[in-house]
């Protein structure tokens, strides 16, 4: 190994720093809701809650809601009783009160010690943010103290947000003369992210993800998973009834949504801060797309290009050349930010066209966005007379063959082409489009 270069291990740590800084970026004194059920409270080796302490830190406002269900069914088998639920959500008998506090308590004081072990800089805290009135089920059971969360004390929290501190919401909450009633913290988590205009919501469980459709994809519209739920009577109820909550979250305002496996190491960290996540995205609308080109994107396409033209991957552009071609260009968009391109040039005969200066921020490779970028420009050429549409590049491009190319002869190219181009570096890829 060059004493110039590190370590392979810490080259990647490295790598992969610089690239969760845009994220970083993105996230700063943003409001995340996280849910964390009582499974993850109770997993020692589990090192989830020190990543929540770790973005905590580096300036995302959390807001915690804590479940307590595994701390309530492990006191009930205790005391030989019955753990009973109506529409999925637990019912706390009046007789039982005692233990339930008991159990959600020892939840609670057990997350706000691993979370001060953490660092001594964090400041997480914990008390009653919420008001509550009584839960009405579609059975007829009427002597319980489960209830919904009717008012939220959302001026400590964004107090609390803007101080730095970390704030533990608990599956409880005072109501009418002081009376306590037991709630369900997905339902919290759901009201809290709603009314706090919160970024994101996250849920961190322990079930399994669901493989919507049969797909690898990780990303789903709130229209998609709505019609998706429909078709899947089932799928176990809490995770239904998670999937609903971000859904209808989705559609009030909060951006992002994202479903959990907590038990793997490193998901939530995973999931945020790099390309491709770990878990599953909800959102209102599909959030990454491809467009024509606009001249207000050329500074985002001449920063793109610059990486790439530097090593001699593609043709160097000037600013003037890519004005006056802004038609020509797609670029593809996370959000509203434009991290690849390409440029389709027809040619004058109007059988053949190429697509040139494909390339994709660096922070984005590796996501199949080239690809996408091609497979677009392909269609877009279908609905003309293009018979044959290339490219070129300067090392074997596995993006051009995954899209059906393949490597042709340059005398197969125009004659305006190959009259003012050396093709001695150069491979050719091209595809018919009869």
């Amino acid at each position: 190994m060059s004493k110039h270069s590190l370590d392979p291990e810490l080259s990647g740590f490295i790598h992969n720093l610089r690239s969760a800084l845009p994220y970083l970026e993105e996230f700063d004194q943003q409001t995340f809701v996280i849910y964390l059920s009582g499974e993850l409270i109770e997993v020692q080796n589990s090192r989830v809650i020190e990543d929540l302490a770790l973005l905590q830190q580096v300036g995302i406002r959390i807001v915690l809601v804590h479940g307590a269900e595994l701390q309530i069914r492990n006191l009930y088998a205790s005391q030989g009783l019955d753990y009973h639920t109506e529409d999925g959500i637990f019912v706390a008998e009046e007789t039982n009160m005692p233990f339930i506090e008991q159990a959600v308590s020892s939840a609670n004081w057990k997350l706000l010690s691993r979370l001060r072990s953490c660092a001594r800089q964090l400041q997480p805290f914990t008390g009653h943010f919420l008001l509550a009135e009584k839960k009405n089920f579609s059975g007829n059971n009427d002597s319980h103290f489960t209830g919904s969360v009717c008012g939220i004390d959302l001026e400590t929290l964004r107090q609390a947000a803007a101080d730095s501190k970390l704030a533990i919401i608990p599956p409880f909450s005072l109501g009418e003369k002081g009376r306590l009633w037991i709630l369900d913290p997905i339902q919290v988590a759901f009201e809290v992210a709603t009314r706090l205009r919160a970024k994101k919501l996250i849920m961190l469980d322990t079930l399994p993800l669901t493989n919507f459709d049969n797909t690898d994809s990780s990303e789903i519209t709130t229209d998609s998973i709505s019609q998706w739920l429909k078709k899947e009577p089932d799928l176990p109820l809490v995770q239904k009834i998670q999937l609903t909550a971000m859904t209808e979250a989705c559609v009030r305002g909060v951006e992002r949504c994202h479903l959990l496996d907590g038990s793997i190491e490193g998901v939530l960290l995973a999931e945020l801060l790099t390309p491709k996540g770990a878990g599953v995205m909800i959102t209102n609308s599909s959030y990454k797309r491809i467009r024509p080109a606009r001249l207000n994107d050329l500074q985002s396409i001449m920063e793109i290009l610059s990486s790439p033209a530097q090593h001699s991957a593609i043709v160097s552009r000037t600013p003037e050349y890519i004005e006056r071609q802004i038609d020509n260009y797609l670029v593809y968009c996370v959000d509203e930010d434009v991290v690849g391109c390409c440029e389709i040039i027809q040619y004058a005969d109007g059988s053949a066209a190429e697509i040139a200066s494909l390339a994709v921020d660096k922070s984005y490779r590796n996501q199949g966005i080239g690809s996408e970028l091609v497979r677009e420009a392909v269609k877009e050429l279908r609905s003309g007379d293009i018979k044959l549409v290339f490219a070129l590049s300067t090392a074997v491009s596995h993006i051009f063959t995954q899209c059906g190319f393949k490597q042709i002869s340059p005398e197969e190219l125009p004659e305006e082409k190959r009259k003012n181009y050396e093709f001695r570096e150069s491979i050719v890829y091209g595809r018919s489009l009869d």
